[in-house]
């Protein structure tokens, strides 16, 4: 396998920013929700209806939730015309809101649509989420790892309005770099590590994607934008 992101750098579309992700976006008046509507909506759509896609709970086991969620989009061909998919993560569900009203809402933690996966903060939502990966395996985290770390929230656009974007030409999130891909399958597996995440509340999670080709049973099938996930609070 190897990592797309392996290099670990990302484009502007253009403009004269460094393209980094940063920990200091902000939502509200005069934030990138506002004042770059139209290139968010070009960037990451503005579907003003709910997901249909399934968040189903296929276990908890001291504390430890095992999730799929299907946020596949109907397909790579549909998904412009598709929503993401909102959830929570204290008690995982699908969160009903759209991409429209998502940038007024604190009620969800994490978006989802195919390969890609943004906290609620900075450019994307009003929340106080954040994200970063660390290198420890998910039954060794605890709370004390997020002392040192850094967890970035969201930052799609610079001074301009110009996308920040990875190597895909998708948006550049905080969750850029889960998955390594390989050219000879196409298929996406998620990278080792764990990531530490803030919730919409600041509400601190450990979150670990098993697959991004699962079945709602929680087996392997064929379907990308299919994730299963292991989350826990801290």
């Amino acid at each position: 396998m190897k990592s797309l992101f392996s290099c670990a750098l990302f484009l502007l579309a253009c403009g004269g920013s460094d393209g980094a992700p940063s920990n200091t976006g902000s939502a509200g008046t005069g934030s990138v929700l506002s004042t770059c509507s139209e290139a968010r909506a070009q960037l990451l759509g503005s579907v003003d209806h709910v997901s249909s896609g399934a968040v189903e709970v296929l276990s908890v086991d001291d504390g430890v939730a095992t999730v799929f969620i299907d946020a596949t989009a109907g397909g790579s061909m549909q998904a412009a015309t598709n929503p993401w998919t909102f959830i929570s993560l204290e008690n995982p569900a699908l969160v009903k809101v759209t991409d429209v009203t998502s940038l007024r809402s604190k009620a969800w933690d994490l978006a989802l649509k195919r390969p890609l996966l943004y906290t609620n903060s900075g450019d994307g939502g009003p929340g106080l989420g954040g994200a970063v990966r660390i290198d420890k395996a998910f039954a060794d985290v605890a709370a004390a790892d997020a002392e040192g770390a850094e967890l970035l929230s969201e930052r799609f656009f610079d001074e301009e309005c110009n996308p920040i974007i990875d190597l895909t030409g998708a948006a550049a999130t905080s969750f850029m770099g889960w998955y390594d891909y390989d050219p000879a399958t196409h298929v996406l597996s998620p990278a080792a590590g764990t990531w530490l995440v803030h919730g919409a509340s600041g509400a601190l999670f450990k979150l670990q994607i098993q697959s991004y080709h699962a079945t709602p049973e929680g087996g392997t099938g064929m379907a990308g934008g299919a994730f299963l996930i292991q989350v826990a609070a801290l």
